[in-house]
């Protein structure tokens, strides 16, 4: 009995490998917004990166213009702060100021330079959410089926609801 499975697993393996099974593999955006659009249908054969559904990217949008005005506006205080730690050490070699105000210079310089880190994280998440706007096919297949709808909201706190599902062979 033990061989006859033995043979028949093997045979099974031969006749239809595993690589040539096909899946369908449920996606969704990996960000939390209201779809715009749906731009397949089932039946579509699409290849890797196609874009298949988009959500209103009007909050993305304004969230990546924000943070990198919030970025342009820390460099500029960066650049403030640490002109002022220099001048501030140059008058301390003069013997014109005291360590305390070179402390206090280089304290704001720190402070300016951890603003500007924090905003340049802020615009790296605000691109990464306004890019995944786009929900884009990660393999080649063809669309088994669309529930997603214009006006779905996306809520990936509440679990990520199924837009597009796309055969894979």
């Amino acid at each position: 009995m033990k061989r006859t499975l033995l043979v028949l697993a093997a045979v099974l393996a031969f006749a239809v490998p595993a690589t040539s099974w096909a899946a369908d593999r449920a996606l969704g955006f990996a960000v939390s917004g209201v779809v715009a659009s749906v731009d397949v249908k089932a039946g579509d054969a699409v290849k890797a990166g196609d874009v298949l559904a988009r959500l209103d990217p009007v909050p993305f949008q304004a969230d990546k213009r924000a943070a990198d005005a919030a970025v342009k506006a820390s460099k500029t205080i960066f650049d403030l702060a640490d002109l002022r730690y220099t001048q501030t050490k140059e008058l301390f070699d003069a013997l014109s100021t005291s360590a305390e105000n070179v402390e206090i210079a280089e304290t704001a310089r720190a402070q300016a330079l951890m603003d500007l880190e924090s905003a340049r994280a802020a615009a790296a998440r605000a691109a990464w959410a306004l890019n995944r706007a786009s929900l884009k096919a990660p393999f080649p297949g063809t669309i088994a089926a669309t529930p997603g709808y214009p006006g779905l909201v996306v809520n990936v706190q509440a679990g990520t609801p199924t837009v597009v599902v796309v055969a894979t062979e």
